[in-house]
C-alpha cells in the first residue's frame, strides 16, 4: 500500500482531473447528447445552458471526491476563470465587430445568471464529492 499523498499533491491531482474531465465531458456533450438537450434556454434574465451545469457539478464533484472539502475554493476559482475567459473572448468579438449589435453591458447582463449558476453547480458538486470523500476516509 502506498503512503498517503500530501494535501497539496491531492489538490493538484484533483485540479488536473477536474479540468481534464470538464474539457472531455464538454466535448462529449456535443457529440453524444441529442441537440435538444444542448439547447440554450433564453429567459428574461439571460441565457441558460442546463446541461453545462450538470457537467460542471459532476466534474467538480470528481475534484471534491479526490481532495475533499479543500477543493471547494479551487472549484469556484476554476469556474470563475473559465467564465472570465469566455466573457473576454465574447467581448473581443463584440469589440472587433464594426456594427456592434450587442453592447458590452448586454453581454455581461445576459451571462451573469448563467455564470452564477455555474459557480453554484461547481460548489454543489464539490460539496457532494467531498461528502463521498469523507465517508470513504471514515471507513478506513
Amino acid at each position: 500500500m502506498s503512503p498517503a499523498r500530501p494535501p497539496w499533491q491531492r489538490l493538484v491531482m484533483a485540479t488536473a482531473a477536474a479540468m481534464v474531465s470538464l474539457l472531455v465531458a464538454s466535448w462529449l456533450v456535443g457529440r453524444v447528447l441529442p441537440a435538444t438537450w444542448q439547447d440554450v434556454v433564453q429567459t428574461r434574465l439571460g441565457f441558460l445552458t442546463p446541461v453545462s451545469y450538470v457537467v460542471t457539478a459532476l466534474c467538480m464533484g470528481l475534484g471534491g471526491a479526490l481532495a475533499g472539502h479543500r477543493f471547494l475554493i479551487i472549484a469556484v476559482g476554476l469556474t470563475l476563470a473559465v467564465w472570465i475567459a469566455t466573457l473576454s473572448v465574447l467581448a473581443g468579438i463584440v469589440g472587433a465587430a464594426s456594427d456592434i449589435a450587442y453592447p458590452l453591458d448586454y453581454l455581461l447582463r445576459t451571462n451573469a445568471l448563467s455564470a452564477t449558476l455555474s459557480v453554484a453547480a461547481a460548489a454543489l458538486g464539490t460539496w457532494l464529492g467531498a461528502l463521498w470523500y469523507a465517508r470513504r476516509a471514515a471507513r478506513r
